[in-house]
């Protein structure tokens, strides 16, 4: 039996290979709606498989299950639900069985599409639970109705829960909330309760920033004095900064800032009007008139705190060649000779602290480059390209004239954009989750999608690279071997005397990011060719730059990751038996996620989703917490302030694994 979940698909070959082996397609689903959904994708394997056999004499090797994992069943576009009927469309198998008419969906309309698409490709349709026949117009009509209950049912629940949310607001409580650091939710009275330790802290920082404090001064404070943080066990910036910006603790709560609709099925949280906002009497700890001189005093340190960086060829387009992350201008040195910019990897300056030492932690330790040595060696670069377009027009017809590496192109294009679309619908389940109140908070949320959203930055960036040059080989100019008006255009333009901004468009037009290297080395990364690349060896840069020394790299350059390849086995231990993910084994061993990710998929690693992670994880931890909780007779509370680990995280790791104590 061949059991898919999450993202994983079938290769061609595996399906060509099982054609005519396989007789049924068993879907299985369980939605985020916990309230509602009373079912397990154990349970419902179980007995699909079961029922198969004992019905239609089919053995567990002539089955494919699919699991669906937190998806509603009002969404047409659910990534396994789809797949069973391409699966279907393939000629793999001649039945589709579900347990239940609403593991297909519980909204009519939806149910009623997706039925007739099975039928319209010759399969059958059977329910475990549901006798349904095709050409009885009882069964049918029982079918339908049941469909219109289950819908009905569910709008009943969600709205029956929602009235009661309102009544709690009405009756000045809180119906669940994300935690505001200074009070504690009492579960009890359902709202939020004054906490003696956090208020100090609070109000201390209070203090700091009006004394004339910035928020970096404040988190290094709390840090060095060892006051926990909301999370984790740094202090940052942003955090003190979020906190002191939060209108909360003037004595007000409001609810329902937003609210979740339906949009194609898929949940959307959408900013409500601040007249609509229902208000929530809590402990108040400051007045409005300390409140409005505390963001002033904010306001003063961002407007104070940043200078003008316009000034400056590479932005937007510099990367680090450490940890990937973007360089900016932001640091300077006064010297006898002026004042000197640099480019610097802004993971350098994002600003935390440690709990334990009280020292600002460094993400990355990349080094820092002379922003007028770097931006004239570029520029001087693009110009002599324009000026001299044999060595561009030779990549362009070469590039036209690779059949293979088009074709290449393409299969990269397809498998980002197909990448782009898991990541979008990882996105798309955790939002989800937050609007079904499974995670609990927007800071929580926030964490989950921040990665989301970084590689999904990254794989559109590479995208738009690779689409360009597939543009570039079907609009082959008849004048390229001259130069072509482009070209002509470009020099033309580099003539005139340029503005720091025209120059950067000029840039742009042509080159994809430079990345700066620890060892002085540059790398341009071209738009008109994915793999052709200028970079210095010399390790010196100096105001007497020999430009005759770029030269360049037609051969493919060895993969990044063969510098760390003496790594994989400890990072490989790492990953299997300690369950780091890609950022925590980066940041033990100094060096970047995305690297280690690719050198995991050259070597064919089986990669972890998040959730098998998790799982693996909360399993290893199960006879710990189970000692400490029931054998040690520590209360959850009481764990986290002596191990770190939270009642929530305490309460499913014994929830998940209780049974093998039992076995």
């Amino acid at each position: 039996m061949i059991v898919l979940k999450d993202m994983q698909k079938l290769t061609t070959a595996q399906i060509t290979a099982l054609i005519g082996k396989i007789r049924a397609i068993v879907y299985t689903r369980v939605s985020s709606d916990i309230q509602i959904d009373n079912y397990s994708l154990e349970s419902q394997i179980d007995i699909c498989v079961k029922d198969a056999k004992a019905k239609f004499d089919i053995n567990e090797d002539e089955i494919i299950v699919l699991r669906e994992e937190a998806e509603s069943g009002d969404n047409p576009n659910r990534p396994m639900l789809n797949y069973i009927l391409f699966l279907l469309q393939k000629g793999l198998g001649t039945k589709a069985i579900f347990l239940h008419p609403d593991r297909l969906s519980r909204h009519l309309h939806l149910q009623q599409q997706i039925t007739h698409q099975i039928w319209e490709l010759g399969c059958d349709l059977h329910f475990v639970e549901f006798d349904l026949q095709k050409g009885n117009a009882e069964s049918m009509l029982n079918y339908n109705i049941q469909g219109s209950i289950a819908q009905y049912n569910k709008a009943k629940i969600l709205a029956n829960t929602k009235r009661g949310r309102s009544t709690m607001v009405f009756n000045n409580k809180i119906p669940g909330m994300n935690r505001i650091y200074g009070y504690t939710y009492d579960k009890d009275l359902n709202t939020l309760v004054e906490n003696e330790y956090e208020k100090e802290r609070y109000l201390t920082m209070v203090n700091m920033v009006l004394e004339g404090s910035t928020g970096s001064e404040v988190a290094a404070y709390l840090a060095k004095k060892k006051h926990p943080a909301p999370k984790g066990d740094k202090w940052y910036q942003a955090t003190i900064s979020r906190i002191l910006r939060n209108e909360s603790y003037m004595g007000t709560y409001y609810y329902g800032k937003t609210e979740v609709v339906r949009i194609n099925g898929k949940k959307k949280q959408l900013p409500k009007p601040r007249d609509q906002w229902q208000k929530i009497t809590i402990p108040a700890y400051i007045d409005e008139i300390t409140f409005g001189r505390l963001q002033k005093c904010l306001d003063g340190n961002i407007k104070n705190g940043g200078r003008p960086s316009e000034d400056y060829l590479l932005k937007g387009i510099a990367r680090c060649g450490r940890c990937g992350a973007a360089a900016s201008s932001g640091i300077t040195s006064r010297t006898h000779n002026g004042l000197l910019k640099y480019y610097s990897c802004t993971r350098k300056t994002r600003k935390s602290y440690s709990v334990e030492t009280g020292e600002p932690n460094k993400i990355c330790l990349g080094e820092n480059w002379r922003v007028d040595m770097v931006d004239s060696l570029i520029w001087n670069e693009v110009v002599k390209l324009i000026d001299n377009p044999k060595t561009l027009i030779d990549k362009m017809l070469e590039r036209i004239s690779d059949v293979s590496k088009v074709k290449e192109l393409e299969r990269n294009r397809d498998d980002i954009n197909k990448l782009i679309k898991e990541k979008e619908s990882s996105k798309a389940r955790y939002i989800d989750l937050y609007a079904d109140g499974i995670i609990k908070s927007k800071e929580e949320l926030s964490i989950k999608l921040e990665p989301v959203e970084d590689e999904i930055s990254e794989l559109n960036k590479e995208l738009g690279t690779i689409s360009e040059n597939l543009e570039l080989d079907k609009k082959q100019n008849k004048n390229t071997s001259s130069g072509g008006p482009l070209v002509k255009k470009y020099q033309n333009i580099i003539n005139n005397e340029l503005q720091m901004k025209d120059a950067r468009k000029v840039l742009r037009i042509l080159v994809d990011k430079i990345v700066l290297h620890d060892n002085k080395r540059i790398e341009i990364f071209y738009k008109f060719t994915a793999d052709s690349k200028l970079f210095r060896n010399n390790p010196y840069v100096s105001e007497s730059v020999n430009l005759d020394k770029l030269k360049w790299v037609v051969d493919s350059l060895p993969p990044k990751w063969s510098e760390i390849e003496h790594l994989y086995p400890s990072m490989l231990k790492m990953y299997n038996e300690d369950l780091l993910s890609f950022e925590q084994i980066a940041e033990a061993t100094k060096t970047d996620w995305w690297t280690i990710k690719q050198m995991f998929k050259s070597k064919g690693t089986i990669l972890l989703t998040t959730k098998e992670r998790g799982v693996k994880r909360r399993a290893s931890d199960f006879e710990w917490i189970y000692k400490l909780h029931y054998e040690d007779g520590l209360a959850f509370t009481k764990i986290y302030k002596e191990h770190g680990l939270s009642p929530t995280y305490c309460k499913q790791v014994l929830e998940e694994n209780i049974n093998k104590l039992k076995k």
